[in-house]
């Protein structure tokens, strides 16, 4: 069963995909991050997507945890060109 997207979701992985190559990655669940996006440099980012205010899940905060490459949490489109663009 897919999972619940939040509403600023897509517009986030549109966005992106006009200029980087953005796997959606939200169905994969376990905490994985909502996008894989892959920065012009090559650098692979992943990142959750939050409305402003939520918090992220048990299993979201375990891989945050775990998991030691660039992953950010982002609310809303130009937070999530910042990140990228930092990666260029």
């Amino acid at each position: 069963m897919p999972k619940r997207r939040d509403n600023n979701h897509a517009e986030i992985r549109d966005a992106l995909r006009k200029v980087y190559q953005v796997v959606d990655t939200a169905d994969l669940g376990d905490g994985f991050p909502d996008l894989l996006v892959v920065s012009r440099t090559g650098n692979i980012v992943l990142l959750e997507i939050k409305v402003v205010g939520a918090k992220l899940t048990p299993d979201e905060v375990k891989f945050h945890e775990w998991f030691t490459g660039p992953l950010y949490v982002v609310h809303n489109t130009q937070e999530a060109f910042d990140v990228m663009e930092s990666y260029n």
